[in-house]
C-alpha cells in the first residue's frame, strides 16, 4: 500500500494561506487521502463502493459532498466487528506511538491510535505559535490518562520547554494549594471545573485573582466561549481564557486567538463543513448546523466527513482581523451538541442557551441543573439554580423571577425555576465533563 506524502505541519505559513492556495492544497490532500483509505482500509472501501463512488470521482474539494458521511456509531460497530482497532486503521502497528480513547458520554469509547508521524504532526501544530517558554509551569487539572487533549497538551508544552504538571488525581483543595506554591503561568480544565475551583478557593480563603496566572485553558465543553461564563472565568482567575478545540477521532484542531473567540481550525489538517443535522445537506457560511470534519493528513485512522455532532456556524472565509488566520473559523465557538439538544414543546433548546442566561446574573451561583419531566407530549422543564450568597426570602423570590425571565427570553418557552441556597446542587470535583440535563420523560411515558 502506498503511503501519504509528508506534510510541513510545523510551517506557520499554513495559518495565513490565500484562499485559492488554501483550496488547492486541501483539494490535493483530499485526493491523496481518498486514494489512501480506499486502498488501505476495508471500512472505507466498502463505504465508497456502497455509495457508488470511486477515487477517480474525487478530483478536489468541490467533490467533497460525493464522499459518504462517517459516524461514531459506525466506528464503534466496526471496532466491535474488527477488534481492537477496527478495519478503518490504515497504517502498520509497528509505526504506532500512542493508544488513547474517546472521552464522550455516548456509547463505548473508541480506541484511537496515532502513528509516530501523526503524533508528531499534532505536536508540530501546537508548536506553530508557542504559548509557553522554557521553565514556565503549566498545571493540567483534569484527568490525563488515555485522553488525547490533555496528553497532547502535556507533550506539546514539554516540547516548548515548559514544566508540565498533571494534577488530575489530586482533590480540589490540593490542586489550589499546588497552584499557590508552584505559581504556574497557565492552568487548564473544563469550564465547569474551573468555576468549581473558584468556589473551593473562596471556601479556603484564597483570592484566585492574585495567583498570577497568564492563561486559563477551557477545554472539553463549550462553556468557555459563552460570554457570561467566559466573564466569570476571566474575572475569577484574572487571566485570559484560551478556548481549545479538537476531536479525538480527528486531531486537536485549534482554538481561539487573544483577539477573537472564534475557534480557528487548522485548514491544512482538516476540511470543515457545516451540514443540516437532519438532511446532511451542506449549509452556507453563517448558518448553524452540524460540524463535519475530514482528516486530510493522518495516516493511522483517518476519517472523511466525520459527523462531530457539534453545532456551530462557519465563517465566510475572511481572515481573522486579530491574527490573520485565513482558514475556517467556528463563529462564537460551539453552540451545543446534537446529542444534548432538548426537544421541548416544539422547540430545539441547547443547554448552553440556559447557561448563558443564568450565568449572566451575578447574584446567581455557578451551578445549575435542568430537568425535563412529565409526559412526552406535554413535558415540564425545571431549572434549578443557586444564589451566589445568602439572601432573604423576599430577595430570593425577586432573584428567582429575574432568572425565570432571563431563561424565557433565551429559549422562548416557560420553565419552572427553583432557587436554593449556595452549595445545594451536586458538585463534580473529578475535573471531567459535566452533564447537567436530567431527562426523566422516558420514565413518564405511560403516565
Amino acid at each position: 500500500m502506498s503511503g501519504l506524502p509528508n506534510y510541513p505541519i510545523l510551517n506557520a505559513v499554513m495559518e495565513g494561506l490565500p484562499p485559492d492556495d488554501l483550496k488547492a492544497m486541501q483539494g490535493q490532500r483530499l485526493v491523496n487521502m481518498v486514494n489512501y483509505v480506499y486502498e488501505g482500509a476495508p471500512f472505507w472501501k466498502k463505504k465508497f463502493d456502497e455509495a457508488g463512488v470511486k477515487p477517480k470521482h474525487i478530483k478536489g474539494i468541490d467533490d467533497l459532498a460525493k464522499i459518504p458521511f462517517c459516524t461514531k456509531a459506525e466506528l464503534q460497530a466496526d471496532q466491535d466487528a474488527n477488534p481492537p482497532f477496527g478495519s478503518y486503521a490504515c497504517s502498520r502497528q509497528s509505526t504506532w506511538a500512542r493508544l488513547l480513547s474517546t472521552s464522550g458520554t455516548t456509547g463505548r469509547p473508541l480506541r484511537r491510535v496515532f502513528s509516530h508521524r501523526d503524533w508528531g504532526y499534532i505536536l508540530d501544530r501546537f508548536q506553530r505559535k508557542p504559548f509557553m517558554g522554557p521553565g514556565e509551569i503549566s498545571i493540567i487539572l483534569g484527568p490525563v490518562d488515555g485522553l488525547m487533549g490533555p496528553t497532547a497538551a502535556m507533550e506539546a508544552g514539554a516540547r516548548m520547554g515548559a514544566i508540565m504538571v498533571p494534577a488530575g488525581l489530586l482533590d480540589s483543595k490540593s490542586k489550589l494549594r499546588l497552584i499557590q506554591e508552584m505559581k504556574p503561568v497557565a492552568i487548564s480544565g473544563t469550564a465547569s471545573y474551573l468555576l468549581r475551583l473558584l468556589e473551593v478557593a473562596a471556601e479556603m480563603g484564597i483570592d484566585a485573582t492574585t495567583l498570577g496566572l497568564r492563561s486559563v485553558g477551557s477545554v472539553g465543553e463549550p462553556g468557555g466561549a459563552l460570554e457570561a461564563t467566559r466573564k466569570r472565568l476571566e474575572d475569577g482567575w484574572n487571566a485570559r481564557i484560551a478556548d481549545g478545540f479538537g476531536l479525538t477521532e480527528i486531531f486537536p484542531l485549534g482554538g481561539n486567538c487573544p483577539g477573537n473567540r472564534d475557534l480557528h481550525i487548522a485548514p491544512d489538517m482538516a476540511i470543515t463543513e457545516i451540514v443540516d443535522p437532519e438532511s446532511g445537506e451542506q449549509l452556507p457560511p453563517g448558518e448553524a448546523g452540524e460540524v463535519v470534519f475530514s482528516n486530510i493528513v493522518g495516516d493511522t485512522q483517518p476519517l472523511l466527513r466525520f459527523r462531530s455532532r457539534d453545532i456551530s456556524k462557519i465563517t465566510a472565509g475572511e481572515a481573522c482581523p486579530a491574527c490573520g488566520h485565513t482558514g475556517p473559523r467556528l463563529a462564537g465557538s460551539i453552540i451545543g451538541r446534537v446529542d444534548d439538544m432538548i426537544w421541548f414543546r416544539g422547540a430545539n433548546i441547547f443547554p448552553s442557551a440556559i447557561e448563558a442566561a443564568v450565568r449572566g446574573i451575578d447574584a446567581l451561583g455557578h451551578e445549575f441543573q435542568i430537568e425535563i419531566s412529565g409526559k412526552q407530549a406535554l413535558p415540564e422543564m425545571t431549572v434549578r439554580l443557586e444564589s451566589a450568597g445568602k439572601v432573604s426570602p423576599k430577595a430570593g423570590e425577586k432573584l428567582r423571577r429575574q432568572a425565570a425571565a432571563a431563561i424565557k427570553d433565551a429559549i422562548r418557552v416557560n420553565a419552572n425555576v427553583e432557587l436554593s441556597a449556595p452549595g445545594t446542587l451536586p458538585r463534580d470535583d473529578s475535573g471531567g465533563k459535566v452533564r447537567r440535563v436530567l431527562d426523566r420523560r422516558a420514565k413518564a411515558l405511560g403516565g
